[in-house]
């Protein structure tokens, strides 16, 4: 977040060029062998930073559910600044913050809008068969996106969380027992996950500092080679570079699964927090009855143990992102990702 630094929207543009290279193998095929020459013909697309985001965790299907993943709305809105010096780069830090606030607020909202449409069916209609039958076959179908059962599954357990909550507080009282251990259920799950990302964090600088020792370690061995062979031919320089670029890439590819680990913890956190405030716009909501306000909380009861139960289904038979994450299948989703988020120019 640099507006006005053209250092800085240079390395960013340098940045969406590589990601652009490593997106198709044809390109960086070409790349290997011509260098950037080979690819300048490539510049006729750029990465939509909002698209990677929604495709690596698979949000794009979520959507409603979700709204846009606030990773993806700071890393386009980045992009858009580092692109244009007219855009809303040269806005102040506070007027970033307050249109920030704004994004997130439409976003809660639109959250909101959608549970209500979503559970009206048993809220109004007293359907609670129609709804259960029509929110399994679109849980189910949620389930097949990257990432799917892992954001249902944080869905189904917010949404029943939150409920609970609400129900203790109304028909129990707010300093009742009941209300005190729902409380205290959503506290834990809250600090469970901030616990994860904080973990995978760590282990993320430790993983980066190793591509840094990597790189060091590449250095001092060119350096041993060029003094143990100076009274011989010096070594090829090609040949040098290359060795360092092998060994950078293998720590590089070492670490991708857990950078992977935490941006998606950063995911949850983020969901965490959004589906909070989108429960409590649904569930407070003072322009209907009490009444309907306690259907609603039952609805979205029921709605998050539709949510957990098909999740748990697609795990058993083998649909999780988190499964099996070593490099190459994290390299082929990020790739995957890439190849869909390229736009023209």
């Amino acid at each position: 977040k640099n507006p006005g630094d053209e250092q800085a929207k240079e390395k960013f543009q340098e940045l969406q060029q590589v990601y652009q290279v490593l997106a198709d193998p044809e390109t960086r095929k070409k790349y290997d062998k011509e260098g950037k020459a080979g690819v300048q013909a490539e510049k006729n697309a750029q990465l939509d930073a909002k698209a990677f985001f929604s495709l690596l965790f698979g949000s794009e299907k979520f959507v409603k559910w979700t709204g846009e993943l606030k990773m993806a709305m700071q890393m386009d809105h980045f992009a858009k600044s580092m692109q244009s010096a007219d855009s809303e780069g040269d806005l102040t830090e506070e007027k970033q913050g307050e249109l920030a606030k704004k994004q997130q607020l439409a976003r809660e909202v639109s959250c909101a809008v959608n549970l209500r449409e979503k559970t009206d069916r048993v809220v109004y209609g007293r359907d609670p068969e129609g709804f259960k039958e029509q929110m399994q076959m679109e849980a189910h179908e949620l389930a097949r996106a990257q990432y799917g059962p892992e954001l249902l599954t944080v869905l189904g357990e917010r949404y029943q969380l939150r409920a609970e909550i609400y129900l203790a507080n109304e028909l129990s009282g707010r300093f009742s027992m009941k209300k005190q251990l729902a409380s205290m259920n959503n506290n834990w799950a809250m600090a469970r996950h901030g616990l994860n990302f904080y973990t995978s964090a760590a282990h993320s600088v430790y993983r980066l500092n190793g591509v840094r020792r990597a790189q060091q370690t590449a250095i001092k061995n060119t350096q041993r080679s060029a003094a143990a062979s100076s009274g011989d031919s010096p070594p090829d320089p090609e040949t040098v570079e290359a060795e360092q670029a092998k060994a950078m890439e293998a720590a590089f590819d070492t670490a991708l699964p857990t950078w992977m680990k935490t941006a998606w913890y950063w995911v949850v956190r983020d969901i965490d927090i959004t589906i909070k405030s989108v429960c409590r716009k649904f569930l407070q909501d003072k322009s209907v009855p009490w009444q309907i306000r306690i259907r609603r909380a039952h609805a979205l009861a029921s709605l998050g143990q539709i949510f957990t139960e098909a999740a748990k289904e697609a795990v058993a038979a083998g649909v999780s992102a988190e499964q099996a994450m070593s490099p190459e299948e994290v390299k082929a989703k990020i790739q995957e990702a890439l190849i869909g988020s390229m736009r023209e120019k």
